[in-house]
């Protein structure tokens, strides 16, 4: 195999979250859904404050996907808003998000998904949804 077509096989055109959207719109709409204005509604509101803000940073980077109007940045207040969560918790939780490189900080108070860690995350919350709910209780 030639360079060109080593190059056309590993480096793709389009951006890898696009490609994928549709499987990860369905996934991340188990968990939570986003306005026209980019609010984020969080379904499972037991997960904990860091998967909530993992989740509030997929949601609006899947939304910044699909309508330009909605950014894929995230204010600490606009998460506090969105999970509830007090501001010093989200700036704590926000700092281990970064920690995890799951996401960047572009500047203060201010957070973006890595796009290419959401599906994973998304799944590893399916997966826990999934183990939370045990056998079925069965009579023998």
């Amino acid at each position: 195999m030639n360079i060109e077509e080593l190059k056309k096989q590993f480096i793709v055109d389009e951006d890898l979250l696009r490609a994928r959207l549709e499987p990860i719109v369905a996934k991340a709409l188990a968990h939570c859904r986003i306005d026209k204005n980019g609010q984020v509604e969080i379904k499972n509101t037991k997960l904990s404050g860091k998967d909530q803000v993992k989740l509030t940073l997929s949601a609006r980077a899947i939304g910044a996907e699909i309508d330009s109007a909605i950014s894929a940045e995230v204010t600490v207040v606009e998460i506090a808003k969105f999970t509830g969560l007090p501001a010093n918790q989200v700036r704590a939780r926000g700092k281990d998000v970064i920690a995890d490189r799951f996401a960047q900080s572009p500047r203060s108070g201010v957070y973006r998904a890595m796009a290419h860690k959401i599906e994973a995350f998304l799944d590893t919350l399916a997966n826990a949804n999934s183990n939370q709910k045990g056998p079925l209780n069965k009579n023998y």
